[in-house]
């Protein structure tokens, strides 16, 4: 296809309102699947054009809305996307288009979708696209309409597993890769998951448990497995490519940060543990003193 050709039908598409009216009178599907191919030959050839993305979103749609449950095209647009990925690095467009999927798949695609993704996040661990379209799957699991309100507690206690799963999956990351932030970001993201469903629902079934240890004793475990990672972390010896700075600065912020979403929910005090570690804020200050005015935020 020329380029010509190409610019023509990006141009097309940025004056999509005619082709959205005529649509929408029609609700002829296979008018709709017929779009949905040729969005899919722009992107092919500009895979990061966003009128492509934004009239693609319009079509599932309408097709939603009008026709049928989105299962099969829910699986071929995640394909399209992971194919788009590989030639395009970085893309966050398609990545976003891939999120905004995320609404209209069913448990059982949720959960097949955290399986296939799990492998090209290994391959690529600096990006932070695909792990943040995996954070929006376990929001997903953690907060779709899969269950009822009455169910809520039983549903949480048998996700649970996969929470764990992927918190330990992480944490190999983490030490096998040293010094990339998208898996730092990944685990705060993990341990405000913790603190919000999964301590507050051990504290809801064992009252009397918790009233007992003074504390909320699975918040009490969670910490203590995260305090053995930061010492593990600080305590790494240097490697060829001087990383190691980068690894014991993300790890001092973020044992902070928790730190700090803890002390605001008013359910247990860290900083005594802490002390035990030494000057997290000082470390902070010599691995990256540009973001002082952060390290001061999160120390407070």
């Amino acid at each position: 296809m020329g380029w010509n050709l190409l610019d023509q039908l990006e141009l097309i598409l940025e004056h999509d309102k005619l082709i959205k009216l005529v649509l929408s009178r029609k609700h002829d599907l296979s008018l709709f699947m017929e779009e949905l191919q040729l969005c899919a030959l722009t992107l092919s050839y500009a895979p990061k054009s966003e009128s492509s993305w934004r009239h693609r979103r319009w079509v599932i749609k309408m097709i939603a809305e009008n026709f049928q449950n989105l299962q099969e095209i829910v699986e071929e647009e995640s394909q399209l996307v992971k194919n788009i990925a590989e030639k395009s690095k970085m893309n966050y467009r398609a990545w976003n288009n891939r999120c905004w999927l995320v609404c209209y798949m069913t448990r059982s695609q949720v959960l097949d979708q955290l399986k296939k993704s799990r492998k090209w996040a290994e391959l690529h661990v600096a990006d932070n696209c695909c792990f943040h379209y995996r954070r929006r799957l376990i929001l997903r699991m953690l907060e779709g309409n899969f269950v009822k309100q009455d169910e809520e507690s039983s549903y949480l206690l048998l996700f649970r597993p996969g929470w764990k799963e992927e918190l330990q999956w992480n944490e190999l990351l983490i030490k096998q890769y040293m010094g990339r932030e998208a898996l730092w970001v990944h685990r705060r993201f993990l341990a405000q998951c913790w603190i919000k469903h999964f301590a507050a629902l051990r504290q809801e079934l064992s009252p009397h448990l918790e009233a007992e240890n003074g504390v909320n004793s699975g918040l009490n475990d969670f910490l203590d497995e995260e305090l053995q990672l930061l010492h593990a972390c600080l305590n790494t010896p240097a490697d060829g490519f001087d990383d190691s700075p980068d690894q014991a600065q993300y790890a001092a912020s973020y044992i902070l940060y928790i730190s700090k979403q803890i002390h605001l929910l008013g359910k247990y005090k860290l900083q005594e543990r802490l002390k035990e570690v030494g000057d997290l804020k000082a470390l902070l200050r010599k691995t990256c003193p540009e973001k002082l005015l952060l390290w001061e935020s999160l120390s407070d």
